[in-house]
């Protein structure tokens, strides 16, 4: 079909490109490639093409650092199919309005007032869906500061966060920890 000639052009001019390249100027298109590939908004792209979104509604929740970038790609794709959504990044981390999304600026690492505010937002929009409605859960780095209901005192969480990280705990340490605090970590949600 079309679709294969094009892949099997591309693949030919690729190759052709690759043969005037020494070992590390291959390397960096690898890279770069891979780099790019990586990047949430492609990701976002890719993993919706093709996919069916005929639900009664389709809610779009998206957290994390990279949230903003990848509800914008996937309200590029789907469009006014999406009945509504929020978006929970880190602050200064939006780059503006989404149609049918709210879009709430939180605390990271260190989950604050905001986060806590905006993780209830995500459970009180998605508390009244039926089984005929889909949500569409886009989650980049630092989802797991930002999407929070504690089951302990906020300023509790706030001195147990800040003692993870002063000790140096990664990421997997601090989340085995953080998910027994929450109300929506651990499959909660």
């Amino acid at each position: 079909s079309d679709r294969v000639y094009a892949l099997s052009l591309y693949l030919n001019l690729y190759l052709e490109r690759m043969k005037s390249m020494n070992l590390r100027d291959e390397a960096q298109v690898i890279i770069d490639t891979a780099i790019r590939d990586a990047l949430p908004d492609i990701a976002v792209k890719k993993a919706l093409e093709g996919e069916n979104f005929s639900y009664n509604r389709l809610i779009l929740v998206a957290i994390g650092k990279a949230a903003w970038s990848m509800a914008n790609s996937a309200c590029s794709i789907l469009g006014d199919r999406i009945d509504g959504g929020i978006v929970i990044t880190k602050y200064n981390h939006s780059k503006g309005a989404l149609p049918n999304i709210r879009i709430y600026e939180a605390g990271h690492p260190v989950p604050d007032e905001s986060s806590f505010n905006a993780t209830q937002q995500v459970i009180d929009m998605v508390s009244n869906l039926t089984e005929n409605d889909k949500v569409l859960l886009l989650i980049s780095g630092g989802g797991s500061a930002l999407f929070e209901k504690p089951l302990i005192s906020k300023e509790l969480l706030e001195d147990i966060t800040k003692q993870l990280l002063a000790s140096g705990a990664n990421i997997v340490e601090m989340n085995t920890i953080r998910k027994r605090l929450s109300a929506v970590k651990g499959g909660k949600f």
